[in-house]
């Protein structure tokens, strides 16, 4: 199926991928630390009621990346590049962004960063680097908001 100019495995709704490995396997080939920075986010992720994962894969970069839902919503997926993790999450000008602009919660730094976020038909891909567990706690700010948003 097309979405965005990406290619994914399975409809945004249901979780699991058929043919491609679960994220335990996508972790298990990562580097330490990245390894550990991924196995946090996504021991967040799976704390929060409702959340479930799955890996996509994306045609553009051609990896397998693991992919983190709430009521059929993509909450957020990260990339394993070479030059690090980067957490990504759709965020739309319409609902979302404003909420997030205006949150404590969410650091200033992150708000800054989707605030300047070009964003065509109002939606933005706001790609946050992830390199350290204070990048993870942060991130995960946005990521609540977001889920709460959700609910």
């Amino acid at each position: 199926m097309k979405k965005g100019g990406r290619r994914t495995t399975l409809d945004d709704s249901l979780p699991g991928s058929p043919g491609g490995p679960d994220v335990r396997t996508i972790i298990q080939t990562m580097e330490e630390p990245r390894a550990a920075l991924l196995t946090e986010l996504r021991d967040l992720a799976l704390a929060l009621p409702g959340v479930a994962e799955r890996t996509l894969y994306d045609g553009f970069c051609r990896h397998w990346t693991p992919a983190y839902y709430s009521e059929g919503t993509q909450l957020f997926h990260v990339h394993n590049f070479r030059a690090g993790l980067k957490a990504t999450m759709f965020v739309g000008s319409r609902k979302p962004d404003p909420v997030i602009l205006e949150s404590e919660q969410v650091p200033h730094e992150l708000r800054l960063l989707v605030a300047e976020t070009p964003g065509p038909r109002g939606r933005k891909e706001v790609r946050v680097p992830i390199a350290s567990p204070e990048d993870v706690a942060s991130f995960w700010e946005l990521v609540r908001v977001k889920w709460e948003l959700g609910r």
